[in-house]
């Protein structure tokens, strides 16, 4: 690879654009993290699949490159299409790199036209992570095979978690080397004990998406008798009506906020005073990481994607399962236990900055390009 190569582009996952960044509430998050990216390896172009209207806010971007679905295709069409109108653009980048594995094949394609290292990164594994689902055994092994193809095409590829990287390891065949563990990153200064709010007695936060995943009416059935309890659910989806219809039947106070800006949410867990995370699986749940950062005792079920973050009334509680038998057993305790709640949400908060820091991440991003000579 020449040495006049510098930077990095990233290619958007399938279909998603700057605005969808912007609706979701982490737009600014992702924008501080890869400008602070640019100051070791050299500018950063995002390629995304929204046109004028991601334009219309790229001065959000504080200097990073922006390039944009000009001519509105539909999605499959614009990933197999980008690559080559944008050959020239992206010519002397370094770097290519997928933000989700869908979508991973123009990065990859991108890569071999301009001669850049190419990286699949994965927020989860496809193939992994549809197992919990109710899909055929013709779909999963579809998944297989298109993570497997991107894989071995890829220079190196990026899994948030050690349980990911072993799977596609052991799955896939890929020699240790080229799986680099890169968890979820934290702002942790974001997310921070707030010392001048109080919690309010019996709030319970949750943030994501009301899907039936979140397991989120099991979490009503829990709560339904505890004195003095009230549910705080941050996030849309398509179960919210029946969630607060749910809630009305079963007497549980529940407050439905919507997604709310991503700044706005160390102040709304700050007031809570449990995090419950009830999933029946997951992939790399930012929301229990954010949670636990701000130092919130957490309750999760011991499901894939959570049971890796928490160590047992150390730095969280581990339900045994997903039913709201144990839900409320962890729902009882902590509330009854001020000292215990005290000293996990401490615990949670050193594990948080010690692991999924941005410093802590960033650093472990840019070491993988070391090794291959960009940076």
């Amino acid at each position: 690879m020449g040495q006049n190569r510098h930077g990095l582009a990233l290619f958007f996952t399938l279909g998603v654009s700057l605005v969808d960044w912007e609706r979701a509430g982490f737009l600014e998050r992702e924008v501080n993290y890869y400008r602070q990216l640019a100051e070791h390896i050299g500018p950063v172009t995002f390629v995304t699949y929204g046109g004028a209207e991601d334009r219309a806010i790229a001065d959000k971007l504080g200097g990073i490159r922006l390039l944009v679905n000009e001519h509105r295709l539909p999605p499959e069409s614009f990933m197999r299409e980008a690559p080559m109108a944008y050959r020239d653009a992206l010519r002397g980048v370094a770097i290519v790199k997928s933000n989700q594995i869908k979508g991973a094949w123009a990065a990859l394609a991108a890569a071999a036209l301009t001669g850049a290292h190419s990286i699949v990164r994965g927020g989860y594994l496809l193939s992994r992570f549809s197992a919990n689902r109710p899909t055929s055994l013709r779909v999963r092994f579809g998944l297989w095979r298109r993570e497997l193809s991107l894989f071995h095409q890829a220079d190196r590829v990026f899994l948030p978690s050690r349980e990911d990287a072993l799977y596609a390891r052991r799955w896939y065949a890929l020699p240790a080397e080229k799986v680099i563990i890169l968890p979820n990153f934290v702002d942790v200064d974001l997310f921070a004990p707030r010392d001048d709010l109080a919690c309010e007695p019996g709030l319970i936060g949750f943030v994501g998406r009301l899907a039936p995943q979140k397991n989120l009416s099991t979490l009503i059935e829990a709560a339904a008798g505890i004195p003095g309890v009230r549910l705080r659910l941050i996030g849309d989806g398509p179960e919210r009506e029946r969630l607060k219809a749910l809630a009305q039947q079963r007497g549980v106070t529940i407050d439905l906020l919507g997604t709310v800006p991503h700044h706005e949410l160390p102040r709304l867990l700050a007031e809570c005073e449990i995090f419950v995370l009830p999933s029946l699986y997951e992939g790399a749940p930012k929301a229990l990481l954010e949670a636990m950062s701000a130092a919130l005792p957490v309750i999760a079920t011991k499901v894939q994607g959570s049971h890796a973050l928490i160590r047992h009334r150390e730095t969280g509680w581990l339900c045994e399962d997903t039913s709201a038998a144990s839900l409320r057993r962890a729902l009882e305790t902590l509330l009854h236990d001020s000292r215990l709640r005290t000293q996990m949400g401490r615990a949670a908060r050193r594990f948080v900055v010690e692991h999924f820091s941005l410093p802590h991440v960033l650093q472990r991003e840019v070491t993988a390009y070391r090794e291959l000579g960009c940076a």
